[in-house]
């Protein structure tokens, strides 16, 4: 039926069609990716992309760099907990006992306010999880971190979804005691954005939506991945990093990884980490920004 719309068709709409059924995926990606280093040459710090497009194509920039995640790491986390609610038979309702001694002080932690001062409550795994990914409290994830058994159970888990490139070797009160090590829970952005394609592409059950819902309501990071979706109908579900200043006063890490579903249908997954950066906190999340507007009108149709 198609053949028969086309052989009625004028030569000079024969031939546009021919242009269009051979533009491949790949010259598109060509396209991205250079409008991705056009735009980070200049800028005066380490920057790595990776974007998985909606045809799973992958563009990058330095995208296989080594480069510490931050808090970014709290996502892979959640996933590893996921994964033991369902080997328990259990859900995100679940609890568990929480004391005085896990509200650390000297570290970023929004729940202190509420649990500080408590010998002991029990707290569920939904409670937890909205506070490390949506506010990327450090006390939450370190109680989820042991949870699941440390951190080597969620290095296997993302190695076991056949991701390579990312590290997670500490919590976060490991790296608070020697700030050097920081830099050991490291991965690129092509691992990255891989592991966030494979969560929202093939993981639907009732706990990947209900972690999905956490991560699309994330409250870190306007600035950053979601800033040019935000006078769109798009959604983004995104995880947030960043690191203190170097002895130079430089940015030492400022990232933001996430899935996007435009209303198109289309959708694409992004991981931009930036590292040694010269600016302000703003300046560095305008750059993020930037890098997701380029992403996000070229995707659309």
């Amino acid at each position: 039926m198609r053949l028969n719309i086309l052989n009625g068709l004028p030569v000079i709409a024969l031939l546009l069609a021919s242009l269009m059924l051979s533009c491949s995926p790949r010259h598109d990606s060509d396209t991205l990716e250079s409008q991705l280093r056009e735009y980070v040459e200049s800028k005066d710090a380490v920057i790595g992309i990776a974007v998985i497009t909606d045809s799973s194509d992958t563009v990058a920039v330095n995208g296989d760099m080594r480069m510490p995640m931050m808090s970014v790491y709290k996502f892979p986390i959640a996933l590893a907990v996921a994964e033991r609610c369902r080997q328990d038979g259990t859900g995100f309702d679940d609890s568990v006992t929480i004391t005085s001694a896990d509200m650390h002080r000297d570290t970023y932690s929004p729940m202190r306010a509420k649990y500080e001062g408590i010998d002991s409550a029990r707290i569920t795994l939904r409670e937890l999880l909205v506070y490390s990914l949506q506010q990327s409290d450090n006390n939450a994830s370190d109680i989820l971190l042991r949870h699941i058994g440390g951190a080597e159970v969620a290095d296997s888990l993302v190695r076991s979804m056949g991701i390579d490139g990312i590290s997670i070797l500490w919590s976060e009160d490991d790296m608070h005691r020697d700030t050097t090590l920081c830099r050991e829970n490291s991965a690129t952005p092509v691992a990255v954005a891989s592991l966030m394609a494979k969560f929202d592409r093939e993981y639907d059950d009732t706990l990947s939506r209900q972690l999905k819902m956490i991560m699309e309501t994330c409250e870190t990071g306007a600035g950053r991945l979601p800033a040019p979706l935000a006078t769109s109908e798009a959604v983004i579900g995104h995880k947030t990093g960043t690191g203190d200043l170097t002895p130079a006063g430089r940015i030492s890490a400022l990232n933001d990884a996430g899935y996007v579903h435009l209303p198109d249908g289309t959708r694409y997954s992004i991981a931009v980490f930036i590292a040694d950066a010269a600016y302000g906190m703003a300046e560095t999340e305008d750059i993020i920004a930037g890098i997701s507007e380029i992403v996000f009108r070229h995707s659309c149709h």
